[in-house]
């Protein structure tokens, strides 16, 4: 299948380069490349890759036209020819470690003992795997919770790494939810590697949460996302549920601190690491 590769130079760099990702994502990207000699310097290269048949150069101009005015973003697509994108995930691909908590790795690395969980993962999405700040806040905030019979909701699940982890941490029921059937399909998979049996995917929005009810909810997705899902989140959440949101930015947390006490919760838990930040929220 033939790809497209954007290149995009940004200026400034930080926070802007993991936004970026997070909402390219959101629109069909599906894989990287990071350019950035300098991690801290004013200006740097991003290449994002996406199926030609799923570009769409209109919603991307609209997409970047919404950004703040104050980060420079120029770019220029070219389409190039096939590649074999899995191997060289795997190629790239290395093992996360949160602690001694958990593990997640690809099929073709060894199991290591001292881990609590060890989760397989098939690396073929960009996010999800763990090596995003957001998903280890996200595995270290579930460190916390019993999850021993409970009922999980997994909110743009990409990989279904966090799904997995409550189905192992003994939830009896988890819904995994993504609007992006590339990664509903790669959830379910991943799923069946890791022999899950009580987690459903599903292709869906926040929508799909109406009627039902969970004891813990775990979105990270973007902040606009979860200041417009925040009602339908606080309604599906049963007494005493918990509620980790991630995939913003720390000057954007009173935001949604805000929002979730306007709908009735409780603020709890408050991470940090690099640019992204995570708030736990009680019932």
């Amino acid at each position: 299948m033939p790809y497209t590769e954007v290149t995009f130079l940004l200026s400034p760099v930080d926070p802007w380069r993991d936004l970026l990702q997070v909402e390219l994502a959101d629109i069909g990207f599906d894989s990287f490349e990071d350019g950035f000699t300098d991690p801290i310097g004013p200006s740097g290269e991003l290449k994002a890759y996406i199926s030609s048949d799923r570009f769409n150069e209109s919603k991307l101009s609209t997409l970047l036209t919404l950004r703040d005015p104050h980060v420079a973003v120029n770019w220029s697509a070219l389409e190039i020819a096939d590649r074999n994108w899995n191997a060289e995930w795997e190629s790239s691909f290395q093992p996360v470690e949160v602690g001694d908590f958990v593990r997640i790795r690809a099929d073709f690395h060894e199991a290591m003992p001292g881990f609590t969980h060890d989760l397989i993962i098939t690396p073929r999405m960009a996010f999800g795997t763990g090596h995003h700040a957001t998903t280890r806040m996200m595995v270290q905030a579930m460190k916390g919770l019993d999850l021993t019979g409970k009922k999980v909701c997994d909110l743009g699940c990409g990989t279904g790494v966090l799904a997995i982890l409550a189905e192992r941490m003994g939830a009896t029921e988890v819904l995994a939810i993504d609007i992006d059937p590339g990664a509903v399909e790669n959830a379910r998979h991943n799923a069946g590697l890791n022999g899950c049996h009580a987690i459903t995917v599903e292709k869906g929005v926040a929508d799909s949460l109406k009627g039902l009810t969970f004891d813990a909810i775990l979105a990270n997705i973007e902040r606009n996302v979860l200041l417009d899902a925040m009602p339908l989140l606080a309604a599906a959440m049963r007494p005493g549920a918990a509620l980790f949101l991630s995939g913003f930015v720390p000057g954007d947390r009173h935001m949604l601190a805000q929002r979730a006490k306007d709908h009735g919760l409780e603020l709890a838990e408050r991470m940090q690491e690099g640019e992204w930040a995570l708030l736990g929220c009680r019932k």
